[in-house]
């Protein structure tokens, strides 16, 4: 079963240059085969933009993403303004919920998928089956999910408004290429185009263009038929990074 769902990822990797490999990724595969076993019939799909599950809710079961991405939210509202907090990005080896499952047992976010996602529902009686069965693995998922944490604090500072468009759209290609990796002709493995860009950081897509212009010119990345390509990802880190003057 390890091997089919490897292929039926759409978002190959090698642990190289194409991305981070979380390590939440890989026990997400062995909870999967623990909890499924050869029952893999039981897919379900979110269709772009639609809401896997909702902030408050009770976690009655989680889920294995096999395709897509999607992005966890909390939804503020000011008046009769809403807007959205950006918590963090999801892809395929990640399991929505766990964190969850074993803190306030209620969805503390809210979970949207970006492009298609494809997961595989885990019943929490089975997962509370195999923590009893298997508590080994999951100390190893207790201590991923910590480093998870780290993570999600990282991607909380893309939304603070005081800091200047062109600087949070930089740290999100940054954390981007992080998270989902590049293919092998450094195409961003993201859907990253203006409009989600400019969803996922409350900014107008015409403000996410002029800024990715800016940085073609600079021949820091590339724009090609809606993907992002990037060249050289440690120049994107310098420019965020500048290494200080010499006297």
């Amino acid at each position: 079963m390890r091997s089919s769902l490897r292929q039926q990822s759409s978002h190959p990797r090698n642990s190289d240059s194409n991305g981070q490999h979380g390590p939440i990724e890989g026990l997400g595969t062995e909870i999967l085969r623990l909890i499924c076993r050869t029952d893999t019939q039981r897919t379900k799909s979110f269709p772009p933009s639609a809401t896997i599950v909702r902030h408050g809710e009770p976690v009655a079961e989680l889920y294995y993403i096999n395709r897509g991405t999607a992005k966890e939210i909390l939804l503020r509202s000011k008046g009769t303004r809403r807007s959205e907090l950006l918590v963090s990005l999801l892809k395929p080896g990640d399991i929505i919920g766990l964190r969850d499952l074993f803190g306030a047992g209620h969805h503390t976010v809210t979970v949207i998928a970006i492009e298609e996602v494809q997961a595989y529902p885990l019943p929490i009686e089975a997962v509370q089956r195999s923590v009893q069965q298997h508590p080994q693995l999951w100390m190893q998922v207790a201590q991923a999910l910590a480093h998870q944490i780290e993570l999600v604090e990282e991607q909380l500072l893309l939304a603070q408004r005081r800091r200047s468009a062109p600087d949070r759209i930089l740290r999100l290609l940054i954390l981007l290429l992080r998270i989902y990796g590049i293919d092998e002709q450094g195409f961003l493995l993201f859907p990253a185009t203006p409009y989600t860009i400019a969803e996922l950081l409350q900014l107008s897509p015409s403000t996410v263009q002029r800024v990715l212009n800016s940085l073609t010119r600079q021949q820091l990345l590339e724009l090609r038929a809606g993907k992002i390509r990037v060249p050289d990802s440690s120049s994107l880190q310098r420019l965020l990074h500048p290494n200080p003057r010499p006297p």
